[in-house]
């Protein structure tokens, strides 16, 4: 095997990123579900499934089934939070927690850790 070769077998393959947006509304409250990642590469479908929520709804973004979240996430939930007058986040996993607290989004919007506190 030439250093070439054996330069590309120590790359994985690449892994989609995968990640489902589900829109339920329960009373006065539009519930967008992530389900998966919240990255750079799902943040403009999260973007759509959001804009496509009357803004004058109250809405909860539930990360509970959400797996990672970066920085492009984290701008697509403050976008969501400038569009409607009300938003409110559920999560439970430490580590979406811990990125909600670096950021200080945790102060901006309300975390609940579940959704029926959130609504």
């Amino acid at each position: 095997m030439d250093g070439l070769a054996a330069h590309h077998g120590l790359h994985s393959a690449p892994v989609g990123n995968v990640a489902h947006f589900a829109v339920d509304t329960l009373d006065d409250c539009v519930v967008v579900r992530v389900e998966g990642d919240l990255d750079m590469a799902t943040a403009a479908s999260f973007d759509e499934t959001v804009e496509s929520t009357a803004s004058d709804s109250h809405l909860a973004i539930d990360l509970s089934a959400c797996t990672f979240l970066d920085s492009s996430g984290m701008r697509a939930i403050a976008a969501a939070a400038k569009r409607h007058s009300r938003v409110s986040i559920v999560a439970t996993d430490p580590g979406i927690l811990r990125v909600l607290e670096i950021t200080a989004l945790d102060t901006m919007l309300p975390v609940h850790a579940s959704l029926d506190e959130a609504r």
